[in-house]
C-alpha cells in the first residue's frame, strides 16, 4: 500500500512540472533561510556548554559609569582587592579564581634558533585554583602543584607541540618558554585543548605568583605607583552543590560595596553559559552574539518558515481543482478518507524532502556571501546528527502544516456533487482562510520592508549627519611613544607636515570620534567645589583646525608639552554655568594641583555613536604621540591617494624601520560604532528579500486558484461585453483590498517595533507616516505586476474556450 502512495505521488509530481518547481523552489527557499539562520544559532548558543559542572560555575562582572548621568557599561573584569574578600565573605561559593589575560604576548623558545611565536599567544596568568573550575585532561604534571610555583606555566597540547616538536607530553616538562622576550618561566604541566566552542580558548597559563616577581607586576597596573587607576582582574567562581545562586548574588552585593569605587558602581554573577552574549562597554561589533540579535534572527526564521508553508498551502489548494474528479474516483473506487489523507501528506512529504535536498548545496554559498553577518569559526557540515535532525524535523513539520489541510479539503468534497459538474464552490462563495493566509503573508513583507527602512533611514542619518568635525581623507597611526617622550614623535610630525599632498597633521591621543575614552575630574570653584567629571582629548595647536572644530569663543591652543590650558565644548560651559560660550573664557579650573586657563570654547561634536548624548568634553594641550594626517584629496583619485600615503609610510620608515606602518582612516572608526547596526541592516535585506519573494509565489499561487475557479464567470462577462480592463479590474480588486488590510496591520505593528528600536538613540529620525505609504506603495507594485501578469492571461482567453463544457 505504502509502495503505491509513493508510486502515486511521484507520477503526480513529475506530471505536473510547473507545480512541483514552484513548490520546491518557495520551500528549498524557506528551508535554506531557515537552515542557515539555525546553524548561526546554535553554534552561537554552543559555547561553554560543556563544562564538568558547567551549572554552578560563575563570571564576576562589574557595572562601570565613565560620566554621572550616563549610561552603565558592562565590564569583565573587577577590582583586583575583591575576590579574596568573595572567598572569605561569601558563603556558598567553593573555588575563587582570578586571572589576567595577557594581551599581545609573544612566546620564544630558548635552544630552537630562536623560533619567534608572535601575537596571538592567547596566555593568562592564574593560580590553581583555575584549574578547579575550568576542567582539563591533563596528560602531564599535577593540577594541585602545576601553578603553585613562580615562573612556571602549563600549555595545552597543540601548544606544547607548536613550541618543542611532536614529543611526549612526559618530555616537555621542565622546558623553558620566554615571554615577551624576558619572563623565562619552565613547563610544569601539560593539558589537553579544549575541543568545544568556548570564550575562554587560552593555550598558556602563567603561574599567578609569577606576576609580583616579574615585570608583569607593573604592566598589569598592579603597582599603585606607577598607575592611577585601580588593579583590575578576571574571575571566575564555583559555587558549591545545592547553592542557591540568588542568596550568592545578595551575599556579593553587600560585600562589593566596599570594594566598589573609581568608576565601578556595582557587580554581578553571571552565569558561564552566558559570558558568550557579553557585550562590554566599548564593543560595537557583532563578534560577541546578543541574544536579542539571536532571538531576533529566530523570529526572523519562524516568518519565512510560515510563509513557505503558507505559499504551499496556496498552491496546493489552487492545484487541487484539477485533482477533484480523480479523488472522486478513488473514493468511488472504495478510498478511505483516512488513506485519501495520507495519499496526499505523502506528495508533501515527497515535494518537501526534494525541497531540503536543494536547500542543502545552497547553505554554504549564502554563508560565503553574507560571511560579514557569519561568526568567524562557523563549519557548516551537512551531515552532522544535529544538521540532520534538524531537517527531518523541519520536513516533517512542514509535511504536516503545509499539506493537512489541502488533504483534509480535497479529500473531503462529496464524490456525487464533483462527478455530476457541481463539485466546484460557486464564484461568490468565500475563501476566508485563504485570504487570511494572504493578509498575513502580506503584513509580515511590509513589516520586513517597513523595518529595512527605518533602519536605513536611522543609519543613514547617524552616517552623514554633520557631526561637528572632519573625518574624510584624515588618517591616523600610533608611533608608540611615552607621553614623556615626544621627541621622536615631534620630528616625524614636522617631516610629514612637508610632504606634497598633505594638508596638515596634528599629534593626538585620540580622534574626535570613535570607541577610545578620556577622563578627567576638574574643580571650579567660582561655581562649587564638586569635582566635574568630564570627557578630555590629549593634542596639540594642529588638533582643533586639522579637524575644523568649530570655534565658537576665544582662541585656539597654544604649543606646549605641559598642562596649562584647555579648550572646551559646549556642554561643559553649560555645567560650569555660562550661559554663552564667551563667558567661558579665561575662566580657571583646577584638575588635581594644576591650574588650567580656559582659552576657548568649541561647538558640541559627536564624540561617540548617536546612542549617546554630547557630553562634556575638554581638549588639552599637551605632550602626545599619536599622529593624525589630513590628506589633500580634492579632484584626486585613489591610486594619488595611495601615493601621497605611500609617501608617509617613507617618513615612518625612517624613524621606526622596524616596525610595521598601521594606518586607520578616521572614517572607518565612524563606520564602526555602527557596525551593528549595519550588520543588522543587512539582515534585514535579506530577510525582505526572501519573505517578498516566498510572498509573490503565494500570490501567484492564489492568482491561480481564483483565476481557474472564475473561469466561466469570466467567459460569460467577456461574451456579455466585458473589455479586458474590465476584467483585470474584476481580478486585481480582490487583493487589494488584501494589501490594504495588511497595511493597516502592519503599520501599527511596525510603528511599535520601530518606535522600540529607535529609543535607543538619543539622536534619531522621525516615523512619518510616509515611511509605511512608501512600504506599502513598494509592495503593490510587484503585487499588481504579479497578478496582473496571471489575470491578463485569464482575461484574454477566448470564451469560447472557457465555456465550451456547457
Amino acid at each position: 500500500m505504502f509502495k503505491s502512495y509513493w508510486t502515486i505521488a511521484w507520477r503526480t509530481l513529475v506530471r505536473n512540472k510547473v507545480y512541483t518547481f514552484v513548490n520546491v523552489a518557495g520551500l528549498a527557499l524557506g528551508i535554506c533561510a531557515c537552515l542557515v539562520i539555525w546553524v548561526i544559532v546554535h553554534y552561537e548558543f554552543s559555547f561553554d556548554r560543556n563544562h564538568p559542572d558547567g551549572k554552578r560555575i560563575y563570571r564576576i562582572n562589574s557595572y562601570e559609569q565613565i560620566l554621572k548621568n550616563e549610561r552603565e557599561f558592562l565590564s569583565t573584569v573587577v577590582l583586583a582587592d575583591l575576590p579574596e574578600a568573595v572567598r572569605k565573605q561569601v558563603p556558598g561559593v567553593e573555588v575563587v579564581a582570578p586571572y589576567h589575560a595577557l594581551m599581545n604576548d609573544t612566546a620564544t623558545i630558548a635552544g630552537a634558533r630562536n623560533r619567534q611565536f608572535d601575537y596571538p599567544v592567547q596566555s593568562i596568568t592564574a593560580g590553581p585554583e583555575y584549574f578547579r573550575i575550568m576542567a582539563y585532561d591533563w596528560l602531564a604534571g599535577s593540577q594541585q602543584t602545576a601553578l603553585s610555583y613562580p615562573f612556571s606555566v602549563v600549555l595545552t597540547e597543540s601548544r606544547a607541540r607548536l613550541y618543542f616538536g611532536n614529543i611526549p607530553s612526559e618530555a616537555v616538562i621542565g622546558r623553558e618558554v620566554v615571554y615577551q622576550d624576558s619572563l623565562r618561566v619552565h613547563v610544569s604541566g601539560v593539558v589537553r585543548d579544549w575541543t568545544e566552542h568556548t570564550d575562554f580558548p587560552f593555550t598558556d597559563f602563567i603561574s599567578e605568583s609569577t606576576v609580583e616577581h616579574s615585570f608583569l607586576f607593573r604592566t598589569l597596573h598592579l603597582d599603585s605607583s606607577q598607575h592611577r587607576g585601580p588593579a583590575l582582574v578576571s574571575v571566575l567562581v564555583k559555587l558549591a552543590p545545592k547553592t542557591d545562586p540568588d542568596r550568592v548574588r545578595a551575599s556579593l552585593s553587600v560585600v562589593s560595596k566596599d570594594y566598589n569605587r573609581w568608576l565601578i558602581t556595582r557587580v554581578e554573577l553571571q552565569p558561564l553559559d552566558q559570558v558568550h552574549f557579553t557585550i562590554t562597554g566599548g564593543e560595537s561589533s557583532m563578534s560577541t552574539a546578543q541574544l536579542s540579535t539571536l532571538y531576533a534572527l529566530l523570529g526572523i526564521a519562524l516568518f519565512i518558515l510560515a510563509l513557505a508553508i503558507i505559499n504551499y498551502i496556496n498552491l496546493a489548494t489552487a492545484q487541487s481543482l484539477s485533482r477533484e474528479k480523480e479523488i472522486s474516483i478513488r473514493k468511488v473506487m472504495g478510498s478511505g478518507r483516512g488513506s485519501l489523507i495520507l495519499q496526499l501528506l505523502t506528495e508533501t512529504f515527497i515535494l518537501t524532502a526534494l525541497a531540503s535536498l536543494v536547500a542543502i548545496p545552497l547553505v554554504r554559498p549564502v554563508l560565503g556571501v553574507f560571511s560579514q553577518f557569519v561568526p568567524q569559526g562557523l563549519v557548516f557540515r551537512p551531515l552532522e546528527p544535529a544538521i540532520l535532525l534538524f531537517l527531518l524535523g523541519i520536513t516533517v513539520f512542514i509535511t504536516i502544516g503545509a499539506g493537512l489541510y489541502p488533504a483534509r479539503l480535497l479529500s473531503a468534497r462529496s464524490p456525487v456533487q464533483t462527478l455530476n459538474g457541481a463539485g466546484a464552490p460557486r464564484g461568490g462563495e468565500k475563501w476566508y482562510l485563504r485570504k487570511g493566509l494572504i493578509i498575513f503573508q502580506f503584513t509580515v513583507s511590509l513589516l520586513f520592508i517597513i523595518g529595512t527602512m527605518g533602519i536605513g533611514r536611522q543609519i543613514g542619518y547617524m552616517l552623514h549627519k554633520d557631526l561637528g568635525f572632519r573625518s574624510d581623507a584624515i588618517v591616523m597611526f600610533g608611533t608608540g611613544e611615552r607621553g614623556d617622550s615626544v621627541g621622536k614623535a615631534r620630528v616625524l610630525q614636522a617631516a610629514i607636515a612637508g610632504l606634497p599632498g598633505v594638508l596638515d597633521v596634528a599629534r593626538e591621543n585620540m580622534p574626535p570620534a570613535g570607541e577610545d575614552r578620556g577622563l578627567i575630574t576638574i574643580r571650579y570653584r567660582p561655581q562649587s567645589n564638586e569635582p566635574i567629571r568630564t570627557e578630555a582629548i590629549i593634542a596639540d595647536e594642529h588638533y582643533i583646525p586639522l579637524y575644523d572644530i568649530h570655534l565658537l569663543a576665544g582662541r585656539n591652543l597654544f604649543p606646549s608639552d605641559t598642562l596649562k590650558e584647555v579648550v572646551i565644548n559646549e556642554s561643559l560651559s553649560r555645567v560650569l554655568g555660562f550661559r554663552h560660550p564667551e563667558e567661558a573664557v579665561g575662566a580657571q579650573v583646577s584638575s588635581g594641583h594644576k591650574h588650567l586657563t580656559v582659552v576657548g570654547v568649541v561647538a558640541d561634536f559627536h564624540k561617540y555613536s548617536y546612542h549617546e548624548p554630547i557630553q562634556p568634553l575638554l581638549i588639552a594641550g599637551m605632550a602626545c604621540t599619536d599622529i593624525a594626517v589630513r590628506l589633500d584629496a580634492k579632484g584626486k583619485t585613489a591610486k594619488e591617494l595611495r601615493a601621497i600615503i605611500a609617501r608617509v609610510e617613507k617618513q615612518w620608515k625612517g624613524f621606526y624601520p622596524h616596525r610595521p606602518f598601521e594606518y586607520e582612516f578616521v572614517d572607518e572608526e565612524i563606520a564602526q560604532m555602527y557596525q551593528r547596526e549595519q550588520a543588522l541592516e543587512g539582515l534585514m535585506d535579506i530577510a525582505t528579500g526572501i519573505a517578498v519573494f516566498i510572498s509573490l509565489i503565494g500570490l501567484f499561487g492564489l492568482t491561480l486558484f481564483t483565476t481557474e475557479r472564475r473561469t466561466k464567470e469570466i467567459g460569460i462577462r467577456k461574451v456579455l461585453g466585458a473589455r479586458v480592463t474590465d476584467i483585470l479590474g474584476l481580478l486585481v480588486k480582490d487583493f487589494l483590498r488584501l494589501l490594504v488590510i495588511a497595511l493597516v496591520i502592519a503599520s501599527a505593528g511596525g510603528w511599535y517595533f520601530m518606535h522600540r528600536w529607535l529609543r535607543d538613540y538619543a539622536y534619531r529620525v522621525g516615523i512619518g507616516p510616509e515611511l509605511f505609504l512608501l512600504a506599502g506603495g513598494a509592495l503593490l507594485v510587484v503585487t499588481v505586476l504579479t497578478v496582473g501578469v496571471q489575470s491578463l492571461r485569464a482575461a484574454t482567453v477566448n470564451p469560447v474556450r472557457s465555456l465550451r463544457s456547457e
